[in-house]
């Protein structure tokens, strides 16, 4: 295989990149030059230390770089490894770079590939790449300083999809080799209404947000904040994503009864522990701020979107709609405002048939919306 580039060098992405210059692969590990900072230690030495479980060792990589286009360059396959709110930073670096036939997965998407399809479309409509999105990281990582990522967790399932689905192309095989975790989703709708994330962070911190803010973040959700009542907010907001997934025609994760009734929720489902997964992912620390993550993230790019395609299909999603008001007065911003719309999407206006036709058909994709 050529070799592989990793765009974004947080926890998910160096633990990424560790994992599969283990395996034996040629690994460039890209990030933007206003993190470059934080990376010194790498620059001159690009060797990875991960440990936890899976492939552990010392990594050493091919390269670690700050062009993007660089990266991209003799490169199949790109994985982009950021969070939602840093993915259009790296698709404009990224858009001119890119050539027929590269493979583009963006991790736990959040509808990212939507919006890499849109911009593909605005600037450089004759571009046949393959785009995909999966739902989550096989990974349950932690960065414990740059060029050291322990891994306690691994996902048993990642679901993925390419956009449009019917034209799947060398991706999610070549995926599902490197990664025997990977299962074809229906389509990235699916796929990132799949998002454990979106269902399980925002009931848990926002609910807490007085003990977050009381002990200065020192703080711990999975063991003191899902209690049986957060847990009733959990299991009602992943009701409503599947009641939009439903209307819409795809298909997304399900979870049994007993998977709400413990603290880790359904995030103990998705990632797993060699033994003990509930007190291992007890101990992980946070969210500690309001500007966490969890809520800054999992609002406007995870619960904006699911709001917006229910209006559009006619399920009414008041639990998540009030999640999304309660996060922006708690952060003093507007989630409704910053989040990821259906015009990023290029789902704007479009009925049900026209927006499943659109993440299905490659027909119906190829022309912009209104076209």
């Amino acid at each position: 295989m050529e070799r592989i580039a990793v765009l974004g060098a947080g926890n998910g992405g160096q633990c990424m990149a560790a994992d599969l210059a283990l395996a034996g692969h040629e690994v460039v590990l890209c990030e933007l030059p206003a993190f470059a900072e934080r990376l010194r230690a790498l620059a001159g030495d690009p060797v990875i230390e991960l440990s936890g479980i899976g492939r552990t060792g010392r990594a050493r990589l091919a390269g670690l770089t700050f062009d993007v286009g660089e990266a991209a360059r003799g490169a199949t396959l790109l994985n982009l490894v950021v969070p939602a709110f840093g993915q259009r930073a790296f698709y404009e670096e990224l858009l001119p770079h890119l050539r027929d036939g590269q493979i583009v997965v963006v991790w736990a998407g959040d509808f990212g590939s939507l919006a890499l399809r849109e911009l593909v479309r605005a600037q450089r409509p004759e571009l046949d790449a393959h785009i995909v999105e999966t739902n989550t990281l096989p990974y349950g990582t932690r960065l414990i300083e740059p060029g050291k990522v322990v891994l306690p967790l691994l996902a048993p399932l990642v679901l993925a999809a390419t956009v449009p689905a019917d034209t799947p192309g060398p991706a999610l095989p070549l995926l599902r080799e490197l990664w025997p975790c990977v299962e074809p989703g229906a389509d990235v709708l699916g796929v990132a209404l799949s998002n454990p994330n979106p269902v399980v962070h925002p009931p848990g911190a926002l609910l807490n947000v007085g003990r977050i803010q009381y002990s200065a973040g020192a703080f711990n959700m999975y063991r003191e904040g899902i209690t049986e009542a957060v847990a009733r907010v959990i299991r009602g907001v992943h009701g409503e994503v599947r009641a939009v997934a439903d209307a819409l025609g795809t298909s997304v994760l399900e979870y049994r009864d007993e998977d709400y009734r413990s603290k880790t929720s359904v995030m103990g489902v998705a990632f797993r522990a060699p033994f003990d997964t509930d007190a291992v992912i007890g101990d992980i620390a946070g969210p500690h701020s309001i500007d966490d993550r969890y809520i800054t993230e999992d609002l406007p790019f995870g619960l904006v979107p699911v709001a917006e395609l229910g209006e559009r299909v006619g399920v009414a999603t008041p639990l998540i709609e009030s999640i999304v008001t309660l996060g922006s007065s708690v952060c003093g911003r507007d989630f409704w405002t910053e989040g990821r719309g259906l015009d990023e999407l290029g789902l704007a206006g479009l009925g049900r048939d026209e927006i499943l036709a659109s993440v299905r058909d490659s027909r119906a994709a190829t022309a912009a919306p209104g076209d």
